[in-house]
């Protein structure tokens, strides 16, 4: 089958079931992330260390690399609107477990059951919006979908961590599970019937690894993601210790770096229709740029925060241009390859938590930038290779 004629949607656009994924992607990224504004009070009411605290982030990237991997071939005789909804309810279930637990150990629990969620619903969020719109339109839905990781780094980071403040960190959660009800509302009202596809069973995922172009793809994936989260990591400590920002300030520069965030995945749906193999290779190359001028221009504070906006704004185009890729080049195994997709990224993240941490205790903040700008370029690299790849494979370009 050929991988762009593989979409079932055949002229008939379901923009309102788009924005309903773009709803569920929000709600669900920023579940993941709201612990990491209120680490402080969460350890403190629960009795625990801050790094106790923090391991409930790790726990969902445990359970979401995990139900990736396995969602696709376990699922593959079952309606993908059920299973959507399912994962929409176990959000809401989730979030309520979270706010009302009384001691870590049912946090845990409630976290884990994010991550089901969080691994899931990803995954499948590129392989269902090739149903719900005509393939011309497909990279300005993807962008509308995933603009809602952006949309959640904002309300994970600056916005929880006012509210937590104001209304505590229990309510913070309560409100995270009302934003996941009225996604599943809107999901309810708007997704259409969507069959399962064909060819998502084990043996299609491990023929999809043996595919030289695909396995550098996904490392490519964990580069892209990587570089990325060694670098926003650490974005709080370079403004508050080596920037000197007072609190009034970076949190406008933190909503700034979201909002632009959110800006830049829109604007790449306008550059991936025509300009998709460019935009793929050139973002990581910027991204490189950035961070070794940030490096070099250490100290010259205007210039370091116009610096850290735009990465915000470059990095809006990653989730959109690896969901295309997966979308050009794997449309009739997309499932799968979302699942493979989204267990890289979140090993990505993991991975850039032991080499930023390591990174910033040996080297400090310019580390980083080289660190990240590096993994970045060897994105660039790798991204090259896979579509030199996968022109000898397929004969025309991807």
């Amino acid at each position: 089958m050929n991988a762009q004629a593989a979409t079932f949607n055949t002229g008939t656009a379901h923009w309102g079931a788009v924005f309903s994924l773009f709803m569920g992607v929000t709600s669900l990224i920023a579940a993941e992330f709201i612990p990491v504004s209120l680490l402080t009070p969460v350890a403190q009411e629960l009795a625990i260390t801050e790094g106790m605290a923090g391991q409930s982030v790790t726990a969902v990237g445990v359970f979401a690399v995990i139900t990736s991997l396995l969602l696709a071939p376990l699922t593959k005789n079952i309606d993908r609107r059920t299973i959507l909804l399912a994962f929409s309810v176990m959000l809401v279930a989730s979030n309520l477990i979270v706010a009302f637990a009384p001691n870590y150990p049912i946090m845990l629990i409630g976290r884990g059951i994010l991550g089901i969620c969080v691994g899931g619903f990803w995954s499948m969020a590129s392989a269902v919006t090739l149903q719900l719109v005509p393939t011309k339109d497909i990279p300005r839905a993807l962008s509308i979908v995933y603009s809602g990781v952006s949309v959640a780094t904002i309300i994970s980071l600056p916005l929880a961590s006012y509210l937590g403040n104001l209304i505590g960190w229990r309510n913070v959660f309560h409100m995270a599970g009302l934003m996941g009800l009225a996604a599943l509302i809107w999901q309810f009202i708007t997704l259409p019937s969507m069959p399962a596809r064909e060819g998502n069973d084990f043996r299609s995922m491990f023929n999809l690894l043996k595919s030289k172009w695909v396995l550098t793809g996904i490392i490519a994936t964990i580069c892209s993601y990587g570089g990325y989260h060694v670098f926003v990591t650490y974005l709080r400590p370079f403004l508050e210790l080596d920037l000197h920002l007072q609190a009034a300030t970076l949190s406008s520069v933190l909503l700034a770096f979201g909002v632009s965030n959110c800006v830049g995945t829109f604007v790449a749906g306008a550059f991936l229709g025509r300009q998709f193999r460019p935009t793929l290779l050139g973002i990581h190359l910027i991204l490189a740029a950035l961070a070794v001028t940030l490096f070099v221009s250490s100290g010259m504070v205007n210039l370091n925060l116009i610096l850290a906006v735009a990465w915000g704004f470059m990095f809006g185009f990653i989730p959109v241009v690896w969901s295309t890729w997966i979308t050009r080049t794997l449309a009739d195994k997309a499932e799968i390859a979302g699942g493979l997709s989204v267990a890289a990224i979140q090993f990505s993240i993991g991975l850039a938590a032991g080499i930023g941490g390591l990174t910033f205790d040996t080297m400090g903040i310019g580390g980083i930038f080289i660190t990240a700008a590096v993994i970045q370029l060897l994105a660039a690299i790798l991204v090259k290779v896979s579509f030199g790849m996968f022109r000898m494979n397929k004969g025309r370009p991807a």
